[in-house]
Order: structure tokens, then C-alpha cells, then sequence
């Protein structure tokens, strides 16, 4: 277990190091998850997720609010390699990115978010699979401005080392395809890997690190490109299935 740790440090050491002072920024994402399962096929998913955020001139991932949600998915397993998604409804507050003393006090902004996603993945080799998801978001905000259609598309690989634990890295790209002006079009790329551990056949969690790209600042005027550092825990609690 020794190079696990060495792994998790390494990724921790990554997301506070900085790069390009001006433009950086770093978050802390934390998600759960309760799975359950409805039939052999059928599952339903209800997500609770908080985002933390570094605050005015530091570099404490922790400091301030980001974001709050709550979404629901349900998933199809149409194969043992193919699996169709939807979440009828999701709800996200989120609050300014700070990077001036004024976004401190800023209100949040909240969305109402429909998606439909797929899923695909392909064993290449022993352990090793390749994977890749494309979703469709229709995202409705509370202010002025228009709603938002989303495309996002992930690739990346898994290499199961056991049953048990796991090693995935990945990149996946936003695109807006409606609702937005032209400079915005590409929205931010991410590129990260992670940890999958099971604790017991009802609970496993990963840990990682992903780095993000954005075309521009959400919290600035203009196109404004943005790097972020996020380190993300997600832990998941499946219910059995009695049937």
C-alpha cells in the first residue's frame, strides 16, 4: 500500500502547487451517492454533491462555497458494455469564482439541469478497458439570461489491478451548442485520473485529481482563459437488491 500513498500525495502536492498564479484556481469537489438498484437492469442514483473554493488572494481549497446540488439518474444497462442514462431533474446552486474581493459577497446563481447520457466501454487487454461517455445537458438558469444546451464527451482507460481497487485517468470536453455567444462556444476541457476503491460490496469511494481548462473566466468579463486544480472524494452506498 505504500505506492497508493505515494500516489495520493503526489496528486495532493499537484493541486496546491501553482503554475501561473494570476489565472490559477483550486477546488475541493465532494460528492455521495446512494445507489439503488430497481431491477437486473435498472438502477436509480441520488446524488448530493458540494464544491469548496479557494478565497481572495490564497490558495486553501477549502475556504469558501462553490457550488451545492442534488441529482437524480436512473441507468439502463442495455449490455454488460452499454449503458443509457437519464436525470430528469437536478438542481445546482452555484456561487461567483473568487478572484476579487467584491465575488466574496456575491449572491449565488442557481440551475435547474435535464441530461441524457451513454456509456461504452471496450476490453482491450486483460484488466484494461477503454471507455468513453457523451452527454447532453439542458441547463435553465434563474437570471436573465438565456438557457444553455451543453455537449460533453469524455475518453479515457481502466486498469482493474483487483476486483477491488482500480486506476482510471481520462480528459472530457465541453462544448455549448446553443444559448451561447460564438467566443463561448468551447466551454472548458477537463483532464484528470483517479482511485476506486471498494470497502465492502455496498460502499467503495475514489479520489483524484483533474485539471480544467477554461475557454473563459465564468467570473470575468471577455475571454479570459482559466486553469483550475481540483482534488474530488466521491463515495457511493449501494442498497441491496433483494429481488
Amino acid at each position: 500500500m505504500y505506492w497508493i500513498k505515494r500516489l495520493l500525495v503526489t496528486a495532493m502536492w499537484l493541486s496546491i502547487v501553482r503554475i501561473s498564479a494570476a489565472q490559477d484556481h483550486y477546488n475541493a469537489w465532494l460528492r455521495s451517492t446512494l445507489d439503488i438498484p430497481l431491477s437486473e437492469k435498472i438502477k436509480t442514483d441520488i446524488e448530493f454533491q458540494h464544491r469548496r473554493q479557494n478565497g481572495f488572494e490564497n490558495t486553501n481549497m477549502l475556504d469558501k462555497s462553490l457550488m451545492f446540488s442534488i441529482r437524480n439518474w436512473i441507468h439502463y444497462q442495455h449490455a454488460p458494455n452499454l449503458k443509457f442514462s437519464v436525470s430528469p431533474f437536478s438542481y445546482f446552486s452555484h456561487y461567483r469564482v473568487i478572484r476579487q474581493k467584491e465575488d466574496n459577497g456575491a449572491p449565488s446563481l442557481s440551475e435547474v439541469r435535464v441530461s441524457i447520457a451513454e456509456e461504452l466501454q471496450h476490453k482491450i487487454f486483460p484488466h484494461l478497458y477503454l471507455f468513453n461517455r457523451n452527454a447532453l445537458e439542458y441547463r435553465i438558469f434563474n437570471n436573465a439570461g438565456p438557457d444553455i444546451t451543453r455537449f460533453r464527451t469524455r475518453l479515457g482507460g481502466r486498469y482493474e489491478l483487483t476486483e477491488n481497487f482500480k486506476l482510471s485517468a481520462f480528459d472530457e470536453l465541453f462544448i455549448n451548442v446553443a444559448g451561447t455567444s460564438s467566443e463561448r462556444i468551447p466551454d472548458h476541457n477537463r483532464t484528470g485520473f483517479n482511485v476506486e476503491y471498494s470497502i465492502s460490496p455496498n460502499l467503495k469511494f475514489d479520489i483524484g485529481y483533474i485539471y480544467i481548462v477554461r475557454s473563459s473566466s465564468p467570473s470575468a468579463a471577455g475571454n479570459i482563459k482559466s486553469y483550475e486544480h481540483n482534488m474530488f472524494l466521491n463515495l457511493t452506498y449501494q442498497l441491496k437488491n433483494n429481488k
